[in-house]
């Protein structure tokens, strides 16, 4: 295949040797990154539900879940739910294929209460009302209610489904690794699953870090909770705990690099405690495509876009499949060539998906061009992309 759109530039823009860089990191609890997730695990659930059924994936998009409302009164020892958390699904799904209707409303509650019952193990489902608010309107009656594979010609050859632009990078710089590996710190993986490691502390955590220079200050946010903090002489014993360690942790993750950290959590005068383990329980909400970029963090010294990529079709969205193969072809580049790579991939609504209209990559060093289009080859325009996206989950990547 000619690779006339691709665009190789030696200008890259590494965060690292700025004076200043800040980075976020909204954890695994955080209300957005909840529903990122969890419009994620609806996608995934009804994709692989189509893929045994009918061996297609059949038109959706939930990209515009939401969650939160809830109300939770805590003290020490104890919390009591007042009203419990709303998820509501939103969207489009199709509810039928050649007449056989799909039960969508199961498979996405089934999707949403596993989810949250792994991750916030503190709630029960007395906890969680699960709307499920998708519809299947639309101009063509055909398009979310399709007769036979005919009517779902973009699953067989993917056609953008619109003009986006999506950008990906290649290593994480030392600040945006810091701000990840902080966070996990708190989780351990069971079969795909972020699950909490210690039973005292919520899953509401956010990491926020500065570096000027060569000292870097990290603020963290970590809540106790309510059923296992039984005095505020306990809940600071459990935050002293735990920042000691994460001190620990954080000059071992900068071993080796000419760097100073310093460490807080929940500096605030008031105890964070929490119920259920996130604050999606004190009446905050959580979006799609407000939280965590594909890599998990918040970057905003780097090049991105707002593409939302969490709850998209994984075959044909732009969003959810140009943000999976550029962070794929960067990581591949910067692997393989030894280079800092960044990817910028964009396609023109009906045009082609695979290759895009346009891609650019960007690198630190000098490569030849002939061995960066292979690599562009087999990890982008050859990538059986969709089991792929059906597998990731960025919140337990090794940044």
């Amino acid at each position: 295949m000619s690779l006339r759109f691709l665009t190789v530039t030696h200008d890259f823009r590494d965060p690292a040797v700025l004076p200043i860089e800040i980075v976020e990191r909204k954890g695994v609890g955080h209300p957005d990154s909840l529903a990122d997730a969890l419009a994620n695990e609806v996608s995934v659930h009804f994709s692989r539900h189509c893929l045994r059924q009918f061996g297609i994936i059949l038109h959706h998009n939930v990209d515009k879940l939401y969650i939160g409302a809830g109300n939770f009164r805590t003290d020490f020892g104890s919390c009591e739910r007042l009203n419990p958390v709303r998820v509501c699904t939103n969207g489009r799904m199709s509810n039928r294929f050649g007449g056989e209707p799909i039960d969508t409303d199961s498979l996405q509650t089934e999707a949403i209460a596993c989810y949250l019952l792994t991750v916030l193990p503190s709630a029960t489902k007395e906890d969680i009302v699960i709307v499920p608010n998708t519809t299947n309107w639309h101009r063509n009656e055909y398009r979310f209610a399709p007769r036979n594979k005919d009517d779902v010609p973009d699953a067989i050859l993917p056609r953008a489904n619109d003009t986006s632009l999506c950008v990906s990078h290649w290593p994480p710089t030392v600040t945006e690794s810091l701000a990840y590996r902080l966070e996990r710190y708190f989780w351990k993986d069971e079969n795909g699953f972020p699950v909490p490691r210690f039973a005292e502390i919520g899953q509401d955590v956010k990491v926020f870090v500065l570096r000027e220079g060569k000292r870097i200050e990290v603020i963290m946010s970590v809540p106790t909770l309510s059923r296992h903090t039984f005095s505020h002489k306990q809940y600071l014993e459990l935050i002293r705990y735990h920042e000691a360690r994460l001190i620990s942790f954080g000059r071992e993750l900068l071993s080796g690099h000419d760097l100073t950290v310093s460490l807080r959590i929940n500096p605030q005068k008031n105890p964070y405690m929490l119920g259920i383990g996130s604050c999606i329980e004190c009446g905050e909400e959580g979006l799609v495509g407000r939280g965590n970029t594909i890599l998990g963090i918040i970057a905003p010294h780097r090049a991105h876009t707002q593409e939302a990529w969490a709850g998209k079709n994984p075959v044909y969205h732009t969003g959810r499949v140009l943000s999976y193969l550029t962070f794929k072809l960067a990581r591949a580049v910067s692997t393989r060539l030894q280079v800092k790579c960044s990817v910028s991939a964009m396609t023109r609504c009906g045009g082609s998906l695979i290759p895009p209209r346009f891609l650019s990559v960007s690198v630190s060093d000098s490569v030849a061009r002939n061995s960066l289009e292979s690599i562009v080859e087999s990890e982008f325009l050859e990538a059986d992309y969709v089991e792929g996206i059906l597998s990731f989950r960025p919140w337990l990547m090794e940044l």
